[in-house]
């Protein structure tokens, strides 16, 4: 028993130290980014460079890039929610939609690599109830922006779906592991983050700046770590 627990700690702590451009990256961005100095080149680098050590984190575990079926969609989420960050970054209203394109992309990759197994109905009509009172609330701030309500309609589908296929192995479902529940987790952050976002730049400042980049790092690092480290991933390759 001491010694499966000393493999966890070990494969914890390896972990961990993949992690650590990541960490550091992150950090860099909460101090430098919020200084008024900062050029706006250097706060949209700083924003997206923690998603591309992510990319790095994958391409550094010795993951076969033809035989793990969720490490290409997981890479292409990635790099769409790098190009999304650049874009939010440069303007909140030039390039809004160019922005939410991004990550709409993104989060398609994402409910490509999470799959349609288990379906799991009851947290999709969950999720569905979250999507509407999203909806409904920035249905007020968005009510004269034709274009970008819209595009926020089609934007809370898609993330919700995400999350909702993130979440389909552990939310209401007594059969659920580590793996999952970072995945949920990941998810329901991801909308937390977006909802905070929409929120700022639609109605009005949201007292915690960093609440929105903070639960968003999270929850790349989370779905990340979900899909690296799921165990039923690899294809079978027909000869």
């Amino acid at each position: 028993m001491a010694l499966k627990w000393e493999r966890v700690w070990f494969q914890v702590l390896k972990e961990l130290c993949r992690l650590v451009p990541f960490l550091l990256s992150v950090c860099i961005y909460f101090v430098l980014a919020s200084q008024s100095s900062c050029p706006l080149w250097m706060k949209a680098l700083l924003k997206c460079l923690p998603i591309l050590f992510l990319c790095t984190y994958i391409l550094t575990h010795g993951i076969n890039m033809y035989t793990h079926s969720k490490a290409p969609k997981l890479l292409a989420g990635l790099l769409f929610s790098a190009a999304g960050d650049i874009f939010r970054t440069i303007s909140t209203q030039q390039y809004h939609l160019h922005g939410d394109s991004m990550f709409g992309l993104a989060h398609v990759f994402y409910i490509w690599m999470f799959g349609a197994k288990p379906l799991n109905l009851l947290a999709g009509f969950f999720l569905v109830v979250v999507g509407a009172v999203y909806m409904l609330f920035l249905n007020r701030c968005l009510w004269d922006q034709k274009p970008f309500q819209w595009a926020a309609y089609i934007y809370i589908s898609l993330i919700g779906t995400m999350a909702w296929r993130a979440s389909a192995g552990t939310l209401f479902n007594q059969h659920w592991s580590w793996v999952k529940l970072f995945a949920t987790i990941g998810g329901m952050l991801f909308i937390v983050s977006d909802f905070t976002y929409a929120v700022s730049v639609f109605c009005f400042p949201v007292y915690n700046s960093g609440m929105s980049a903070a639960t968003y790092y999270t929850a790349q690092m989370l779905i990340t770590l979900s899909a690296v480290n799921t165990k039923n991933t690899v294809v079978k390759i027909k000869r």
